[in-house]
């Protein structure tokens, strides 16, 4: 039995031997990944390559039955020393979503024509002056003062109130303006305008009542420190010190409330710029609710949400470094004005005016720390609304009690993620309540302190 078995291999390897002679030689496809033998110098076939990774040597895809041959369709693969392979690709693909979404009209050559967005695109230099020199001449007249009288400055929630600011404007102005300039962000904020656009909304009306709000916010931070320094004029005025000494600390108080301005300003216009953008993602998933609701069309359905999810990531990589920098050097100011009221109770000596000035003085940092609150409130609201779609998809009415359409739009708009998303972190309704609650709790506690210890 076994010599039959041998018998029978021999005369099928005979065969094949004959069949390969007699066939030309085939160029491989370019389908699959080949290696050569070092022997023979022939190509093997090894397992079959994705279509999006061919190179350019290889035969085009016209050749190949059922493929297309679109070179838009195609994805640059990054090289390994550009970082993340995946994080570069996912990148790749929400550019190219973006630029070949056909359900858009063309899109416009200036999509943020706002002042604020382009101060901070266009004229970063001039911003940087503007900030730098009340800086750096309060920089010099306090160590003036420190080096010729040998006195310290004992206005301490005034200096550090103002060096935060002035390096929380300084952040926006490099990382917001370094966003703003990025050619990403230009691409997804003109598919935004024309999105909305498209539904006869104007989006600058929609964030106009924000935009009151930040300068009213800005106002009522003015008006706090310019009663801090009038108060500390006062008491400067009543310090039984040289008339020398008197000017030195006037005029620290006026460059300090010059340096404050503006950089509280650029502080301001930052915040602003984020939330416009939020509220503009906002408003276009309601566009899109519309849109499907009245079309009832599930398959362009798919196609317009894949543009949409990729439109909210993109702009919350580009936010990203600028929202990272806000919500820290808020929560910085936030500690210091916990622990200085900490301290503040502790004191022995009571006096009201002082207890006062440093009071209103302390009011920019907890203004600061909410409108940090105020900007990841408009990203978490944007989260919620995308984790509220796949519900609100699958309860639109159609003439199928079993729709397979609906349902597949329902399960792709919860696997696509979307929402606002920092550093591979989404934001979300739990994780801005658990900030206010810290928020609230601290505060109360304070003010509780405070309380029975002076009333």
């Amino acid at each position: 039995m076994m010599e039959m078995h041998l018998d029978l291999l021999r005369e099928l390897g005979s065969h094949l031997d004959s069949s390969s002679h007699s066939l030309s030689p085939s160029k491989p496809s370019p389908s699959f990944h080949t290696f050569s033998s070092v022997d023979e110098g022939s190509e093997v076939d090894i397992i079959p390559r994705p279509h999006l990774i061919l190179q350019d040597a290889d035969e085009p895809d016209s050749e190949i039955p059922g493929l297309v041959g679109d070179a838009s369709r195609f994805l640059n693969v990054p090289r390994p020393n550009r970082g993340s392979r995946m994080h570069s690709m996912d990148k790749s693909s929400q550019v190219q979503i973006l630029e070949s979404h056909s359900n858009l009209t063309p899109l416009e050559v200036q999509p943020t024509s706002a002042r604020g967005f382009r101060l901070l695109e266009e004229h970063p230099i001039l911003l940087y002056f503007l900030i730098g020199s009340p800086a750096l001449a309060m920089l010099v007249v306090v160590l003036g003062f420190t080096i010729i009288h040998h006195q310290m400055i004992s206005y301490g929630f005034t200096v550090f109130t103002t060096a935060l600011y002035f390096l929380l404007a300084l952040g926006s102005i490099f990382l917001l303006g370094r966003a703003l300039r990025s050619s990403d962000l230009h691409l997804a904020t003109s598919r935004l305008n024309v999105f909305v656009s498209d539904f006869k909304l104007r989006w600058t009306e929609v964030s106009g009542k924000e935009g009151w709000k930040y300068a009213a916010a800005w106002c009522f931070m003015m008006m706090c420190f310019s009663v801090t320094q009038g108060c500390e004029a006062f008491l400067t005025q009543t310090e039984e010190a040289s008339p020398d000494v008197r000017a030195w600390k006037h005029v620290i108080q006026v460059v300090s409330s010059i340096s404050f301005g503006v950089s509280s300003a650029v502080v301001m216009l930052s915040a602003y710029i984020q939330s416009h953008l939020l509220l503009g993602l906002d408003k276009s998933l309601d566009c899109w609710c519309c849109r499907i609701v009245n079309d009832v069309n599930f398959s362009t359905g798919v196609e317009s949400w894949n543009a949409m999810q990729a439109l909210l990531k993109c702009v919350g990589r580009e936010l990203a470094s600028s929202f990272v920098a806000l919500q820290a050097l808020a929560t910085l100011g936030f500690i210091y004005f916990l622990v200085s009221g900490v301290t503040m109770i502790f004191r022995t000596e009571f006096s009201v005016l002082p207890l006062l000035v440093e009071s209103f003085s302390s009011m920019p940092l907890l203004f600061l720390f909410m409108l940090s609150m105020r900007v990841c409130a408009h990203g978490a609201d944007l989260t919620e609304k995308c984790r509220a779609m796949p519900a609100f998809v699958n309860q639109i009415p159609t003439n199928l009690y079993l729709d397979s359409g609906r349902q597949y739009l329902v399960q792709f708009i919860a696997d696509s993620s979307a929402g606002f998303t920092v550093r591979n972190v989404k934001l979300t309704q739990e994780v801005f309540q658990k900030q206010l609650y810290v928020f609230v709790g601290l505060v109360s506690g304070l003010v509780s302190v405070f309380s029975r210890m002076y009333l």
